[in-house]
C-alpha cells in the first residue's frame, strides 16, 4: 500500500511542477488526503464487485441445469459444472469446441443453430440428443436466449438444458406399461373366446371316442385330437400368464448356482455353433431374494438371445459385481444391488430397433415370436430388478 502511495506521491510532485514549482506542503498533503480517498473507495467497490462475481458465478456453477454459452460462429464459450457433468468433459476441453461436435444429429445440429445465429430463432421447451464423451446419447430439453452485451448488441447464444434421461426412461416404461395393460385385456378375452370352444370340441371328442368299438383304428385319432387339445389349453395359460403373471414365489438364492445350472443346459447347442463361455465374478455376491423359477426363465431368454446373435464361434460373457447407489426406479432410493451382465460378440441391434426390443410381439428373427425380452423385462421388475441393454452393431449386445 505505502508504494502505491509514494507512487501516488511522485506523480502530485510532478504535476506541482508543471503547474509551476508550487511547493506548498500543505497542498500536497491535501493532494495525498484526496488520493487516498479516492483509493479507498475504488478499494471499497472493487470488493463489492468482486463479491457480486463470486456470487453469480456460484449461482451459475450450482443450478442444476446445463448451462453453455456460444458466439456466433458456433464455439462453446463458457459451461458450467453441470452441463460438464453430464457431457463428461473437462472446461478446457469444451472452451472454443464447435457446439455441434455433442450433437447426436449433425444434420438436426445444423438446423438448430441456423436458427439460433442466422435467423435469430428462440427454442423454447425444445428436445433433442447430445451425446457425451463415451458417445452414449443423452436425451435433453433445452431452452435459449440471446447473450446481451454491455452496448446493447448481442455476444452470442445462451442455452440452458436439462438431462432428459430419466424421463425418457419413464416413458418408455409407460409406454410398455400401457401396451402390456391392453395386452392383458385382450389375451384374457382371446383365451376365454377360444377355450370355450376347445372345450367343446374335446367333450364331443370324447363322447365320439365312447362310441367307438375296443380296437377301432380311429380310437387313436380321438385321443389324438384330445391330447392336441390340451397342449392347445397350455400355450393359451402360458401366453394368459405372460399378460398376467403370477407373484412371485422369493426366496434367497445364488445367482452364480442359476448360471451354472442353464449352461449346463444349453451347453450343447453352444457346442454346436463353438461358442464359448467366460465367466467373471466378483468375490462376496451375496444371494438375491427372488423367484428362483422366474429368474432361471429369465437367464434362459438371454442365454439363448446370445447364442442367436452368434453366427459361429463367438463368446458369450458373464459378469456378476456387486455395485453401489444403483436406483432400481422402486421409489427407495439408490442403495448396493447385484449386477449381472450377459454379453455376446455377435450382430448386435441396430440403433432404430434398441427401444422396440423390450415390446411384447416384436422381434427379428424369422422364426421368433417376440415375447421372450418383453416377459424377461417383466419378470425382472416384479422381482425388484431392472433391465439395461446396450448394443453396438456388429460387435455385440
Amino acid at each position: 500500500m505505502s508504494k502505491q502511495f509514494q507512487s501516488k506521491k511522485e506523480t502530485l510532485s510532478f504535476i506541482n511542477k508543471s503547474l509551476g514549482g508550487k511547493s506548498d506542503s500543505t497542498s500536497k498533503d491535501e493532494l495525498i488526503k484526496s488520493w487516498e480517498k479516492k483509493y479507498q473507495t475504488l478499494a471499497k467497490r472493487t470488493k463489492s464487485l468482486e463479491k457480486v462475481y463470486k456470487f453469480h458465478k456460484g449461482v451459475v456453477q450450482s443450478i442444476s441445469s446445463g448451462l453453455i454459452t456460444i458466439d456466433f460462429d458456433g464455439n462453446i464459450t463458457f459451461i458450467n459444472s453441470a452441463a460438464l457433468h453430464v457431457l463428461d468433459y473437462g472446461f478446457q476441453e469444451m472452451v472454443g469446441m464447435p457446439i455441434k461436435r455433442i450433437f447426436a444429429d449433425q444434420a438436426e445440429a445444423e438446423t438448430i443453430l441456423h436458427g439460433l445465429i442466422v435467423k435469430k430463432q428462440m427454442c423454447e421447451s425444445k428436445e433433442t440428443n447430445l451425446v457425451n464423451r463415451s458417445r452414449e446419447i443423452i436425451p435433453i430439453g433445452f431452452t435459449s436466449t440471446m447473450l446481451s452485451a454491455s452496448d446493447l448488441s448481442f455476444d452470442g447464444v445462451i442455452i440452458s438444458f436439462r438431462d432428459l434421461t430419466k424421463l425418457h426412461h419413464f416413458r418408455i416404461q409407460m409406454e410398455r406399461i400401457d401396451r402390456l395393460a391392453t395386452l392383458g385385456e385382450v389375451s384374457a378375452g382371446i383365451a376365454h373366446e377360444i377355450r370355450n370352444p376347445l372345450a367343446g370340441i374335446k367333450t364331443s371328442a370324447q363322447v365320439l371316442e365312447e362310441s367307438f368299438s375296443p380296437g377301432d383304428h380311429r380310437s387313436q385319432l380321438i385321443a389324438r385330437i384330445v391330447k392336441e387339445i390340451d397342449r392347445s389349453n397350455e400355450l393359451l395359460k402360458k401366453f394368459f400368464n405372460f399378460a398376467k403373471p403370477g407373484k412371485p414365489k422369493q426366496e434367497f438364492v445364488a445367482l452364480d448356482s442359476l448360471i451354472e445350472g442353464v449352461y449346463l443346459l444349453l451347453s450343447s447347442k453352444m457346442r454346436k455353433k463353438e461358442i464359448k463361455l467366460a465367466k467373471d465374478y466378483g468375490v462376496d455376491i451375496p444371494e438375491i431374494y427372488v423367484d428362483e423359477n422366474q429368474i432361471e426363465q429369465v437367464l434362459i431368454n438371454l442365454f439363448l438371445n446370445a447364442i442367436d446373435a452368434i453366427d459361429k464361434k463367438g463368446e458369450i460373457r458373464i459378469n456378476l459385481n456387486m455395485v453401489t447407489e444403483v436406483d432400481l426406479n422402486d421409489g427407495k432410493g439408490p442403495r448396493d444391488a447385484v449386477l449381472l451382465e450377459v454379453a455376446d460378440n455377435g450382430a448386435g441391434i441396430e440403433t432404430k430397433n434398441l427401444e422396440k426390443i423390450f415390446n411384447p410381439f416384436f422381434t427379428t428373427k424369422a422364426e421368433g415370436v417376440g415375447l421372450g425380452l418383453s416377459i424377461s423385462l417383466r419378470l425382472i421388475e416384479e422381482n425388484g430388478g431392472k433391465v439395461n441393454v446396450k448394443s453396438t452393431p456388429g460387435e455385440g449386445t
